[in-house]
């Protein structure tokens, strides 16, 4: 997938072409909600060394997908003053952003518009993390965080006072949010998305093909290393690089714990993270700018109140 401020770079001008006046607060936002199963994923397993990473795979893939990620959209909107239109907003960056991740090149992953029903990966495949489209589409994303700026900070918090009804639908929709990937959770796995249902079955996987997606490549003493998502390592039949690396892998299993590796790419060890980082820092930067401004001017309004 691109990084964030790639998506803001793209998502934003479109969005200020099509709607002029847009609160970029919410394009921003919308730009980041498909990416929050992964970055809960990443917190996961980070914190619990000992969890099952094809159980929380696959209960991300399914909360990635668009049908899921809509309810978090809803959630966020009914908190809002006008559900429908933040609802629009933040839906159509999600549709937008999962178009643009199924655009880039990405073995062994994709997207799900069809989910429940379809768990096929949509995926063309038509640039690399690291070529000049994906370098462009980041430095517009600086470019639009540089120009709205001001105006996300300055245009008022989209928040209205919260109703029990409204509290009420949002935790519901937040509710099915988390757990809907729950009961969804055997269809990624029927479909093979990952290849998980390929790694389940290790006593099964000499002769079968195996994609990953930004697996660490590591020479060691024993052989050149593959590193996969569930924190096992695997060995390459040959070797591929003469230095350690993050690559993209398409092969097939010589034995359970061997790959022979017919088509790698090299990926960058910092842009796309980077860019996803900064992404992020600046997304929820111009957040709390708007908290702190409009929070001080509400509180500086009532003391002038109080004072007259």
């Amino acid at each position: 997938m691109p990084n964030t401020l790639a998506h803001i770079g793209v998502q934003g001008f479109l969005n200020q072409a099509v709607k002029p006046g847009i609160d970029p607060k919410l394009v921003c936002l919308g730009c980041l909600l498909p990416d929050i199963p992964w970055i809960f994923q990443r917190v996961l397993l980070g914190i619990l060394p000992g969890s099952d990473p094809y159980t929380i795979r696959l209960y991300c893939i399914a909360q990635a997908s668009l049908f899921v990620t809509l309810m978090l959209c809803g959630a966020l909107a009914f908190l809002s003053k006008t559900p429908k239109a933040v609802f629009m907003i933040l839906g159509v960056n999600v549709l937008i952003h999962l178009v643009l991740d199924g655009l880039q090149t990405k073995w062994a992953n994709g997207v799900h518009f069809f989910a429940p029903l379809s768990w096929d990966l949509w995926n063309v495949g038509l640039f690399w993390p690291e070529s000049l489209p994906t370098y462009i589409m980041t430095g517009g994303g600086l470019l639009y965080i540089g120009w709205q700026w001001r105006k996300g900070i300055s245009q008022p918090l989209p928040f209205s006072p919260w109703s029990p009804f409204k509290v009420g639908i949002s935790a519901s929709l937040l509710l099915l949010y988390f757990a809907l990937p729950l009961v969804l959770i055997e269809g990624p796995r029927n479909a093979n998305n990952h290849f998980i249902r390929t790694l389940e079955e290790m006593e099964a996987r000499p002769g079968r093909h195996l994609e990953l997606d930004r697996s660490s490549y590591e020479k060691t003493p024993a052989g050149d290393m593959l590193g996969l998502f569930n924190g096992e390592t695997i060995k390459s039949s040959q070797e591929i690089l003469d230095h350690s690396a993050i690559v993209s892998i398409r092969g097939r299993f010589v034995t359970p714990t061997q790959l022979d590796v017919l088509e790698f790419h090299e990926h960058s060890s910092w842009f796309r993270d980077t860019g996803s980082y900064l992404g992020i820092l600046l997304l929820f930067g111009m957040w709390l700018g708007a908290f702190l401004k409009q929070g001080l001017f509400h509180s500086s309004n009532k003391a002038g109140h109080h004072s007259s």
